[in-house]
């Protein structure tokens, strides 16, 4: 089964739908779209913020929604907003999965189910020597957030590694940190595929 293509409105590159940002008419307002399940017309851009610049610079909005916003945030306030929306995201599936136990919180949850585990988030702050022992064990993760901002959403003490065990979970987390980490500028774009 092919996975769904869009085009951004901003490069004009054909995309599969999850590497792109999904904006919808609310109230005469712009209203990002993460889940890709609000109704109407929407419009996608790349998660680049050259993109997204682009769009908001040339009212690619409004000609994609076919419609006029009574209010347009200015690409810095937009990016921040989509930034704040996307870890919101991110925080509620890691908060489901560890919930429905497709999540381990710890270094040693972590390599008990270490052949289970399909992605690993690692705090920011997260030791030397946490690191060392990680890459002695091959194990590769994606740097978002804090101990201590994990421990706050998660509502438990300090955590610096998280694993995700379910696939399906891992692989939509996966696609909300490319799109934070690439609006960021901490991702190169070279690895999305355009499909023309």
């Amino acid at each position: 089964m092919r996975e769904p293509v869009r085009m951004c409105v901003a490069c004009r590159g054909r995309y599969p739908k999850e590497r792109l940002l999904r904006f919808v008419e609310k109230n005469g307002a712009l209203f990002f779209d993460p889940l890709y399940k609000a109704p109407g017309r929407g419009v996608n851009v790349c998660p680049s913020p050259d993109c997204l610049k682009k769009a908001v610079k040339r009212g690619l909005f409004e000609r994609g929604l076919k419609t006029s916003l009574k209010q347009l945030p200015d690409f810095e306030a937009l990016r921040e907003m989509v930034l704040r929306d996307l870890e919101t995201v991110i925080v509620n599936h890691v908060r489901m999965g560890l919930k429905f136990k497709g999540v381990v919180l710890g270094r040693e949850a972590l390599f008990r189910n270490l052949e289970r585990v399909e992605l690993v988030l690692l705090a920011r702050d997260l030791s030397e020597n946490s690191l060392k022992e990680l890459e002695g064990r091959g194990v590769k993760g994606i740097f978002f957030g804090t101990k201590q901002f994990w421990g706050d959403v998660l509502n438990r003490r300090p955590v610096g590694i998280i694993g995700i065990v379910d696939r399906g979970l891992a692989r939509k987390v996966e696609g909300f940190l490319f799109k934070y980490r690439a609006l960021k500028g901490e991702v190169e774009l070279d690895g999305q595929q355009a499909q023309n």
